[in-house]
C-alpha cells in the first residue's frame, strides 16, 4: 500500500507550471570513453592495480530537478514536491562494465522546464520501505599492490543494516533512512523535449579511488578471497569507502541528454 501511495505523491510533483508534458526515454550503461567490455583494468590513486570483472548497479528511478537541490536539512522530507521535471520510476540494473546502452523498462515523463540536478534512487522500488534486501551495488576483481594480491567481492545493500540513529531524540526523523537511498544532486543541466533520451553513464572506478585492499576482511585462504562488509557497524576502511562512493554524487555517475 505504502509503494501505491508513495506513487501516486510524486506524481503529483511534476510541475507543469509553464512547462509542456514531455515524454523521454532513459538508459544507462558504462562510461564508453572508460569501459570496453568486462574485464576493466586501473590503478588507484593509493598505488593498487584493479582488475574489475563485474560492476552492477541497481537504480530504482531517476529523477529530474527543476532546482539544484543542497544538503538535506533536519527533518526535511526526502521527497520535495515540486522540484521535479521529469522522473522514471521504473529500476534497472545496470552491468557498469559494459558501454552498451541499457534502457530502463518505463517511459520517463517530465516537462520542458529547464532541469538543473539529478537524482538516483537507490533502492528495490521503495524509497521509504524500513527494509530493503535489493543488492544495490554487486562488484568482484582482483587488486594488487607489489607482491600483495587481494582478490575480492561485495554487494552493498541499504536496508535495515544502514540505520542510523537520530542525532536527536527530540527530532526523531533526523537521519530517515530513506535519505541514503539518494544520491543527489548530480550536475545535469537540460532541458527535456518530447522523445529525449537520457543516458546514465557509470564510471566504475570512482568507486575505488579511496578504498585500501590492504585492510578489506580475509573470508577464505583456498581460494584467496577477501570481501566488503555491508554494515554501518563495520569500521574498516574499505567498507567506508566503498559505501560513500557509491552515494557520491560526483566522480562515479553523469548523465547526457540527446
Amino acid at each position: 500500500m505504502r509503494s501505491v501511495l508513495l506513487a501516486v505523491l510524486l506524481t503529483g510533483c511534476i510541475q507543469t507550471t509553464g512547462g509542456r508534458v514531455v515524454a523521454f526515454r532513459a538508459q544507462a550503461s558504462g562510461d564508453p570513453a572508460i569501459v570496453t567490455g568486462a574485464p576493466l583494468t586501473f590503478t588507484t590513486p593509493r598505488g593498487f592495480d584493479v582488475t574489475l570483472t563485474r560492476a552492477q548497479l541497481t537504480v530504482g528511478a531517476l529523477y529530474l530537478n527543476q532546482q539544484n537541490p543542497q544538503s538535506y536539512s533536519l527533518e526535511q522530507s526526502c521527497i520535495q514536491e515540486g522540484i521535479y521535471s521529469g522522473e522514471v520510476r521504473g529500476g534497472l540494473t545496470v552491468d557498469a562494465l559494459s558501454a552498451e546502452a541499457q534502457p530502463f523498462p518505463v517511459e520517463g515523463n517530465g516537462t520542458d522546464n529547464p532541469t538543473r540536478a539529478a537524482e538516483l534512487w537507490l533502492t528495490g522500488g521503495d524509497l521509504l520501505a524500513d527494509d530493503d534486501q535489493t543488492v544495490l551495488l554487486d562488484v568482484a576483481g582482483v587488486a594488487t599492490r607489489g607482491a600483495e594480491t587481494f582478490p575480492f567481492e561485495g554487494q552493498l545493500t541499504i536496508g535495515s543494516n544502514r540505520v542510523i540513529p537520530p542525532r536527536n531524540p527530540a527530532l526523531p526523523g533526523s537521519n530517515p533512512l530513506c535519505r541514503q537511498r539518494i544520491v543527489s544532486p548530480i550536475a545535469f543541466d537540460a532541458t527535456l523535449a518530447q522523445g529525449s533520451v537520457v543516458s546514465l553513464l557509470v564510471d566504475p572506478r570512482a568507486w575505488f579511488v579511496t578504498v585500501d585492499f590492504a585492510e578489506l576482511s580475509k573470508v577464505s585462504d583456498l581460494p584467496l578471497l577477501y570481501r566488503f562488509t555491508d554494515s554501518n557497524d563495520s569500521s574498516a576502511q574499505p567498507d567506508k569507502a566503498l559505501f560513500s562512493a557509491l552515494r557520491s554524487a560526483s566522480g562515479p555517475y553523469r548523465l547526457e541528454l540527446h
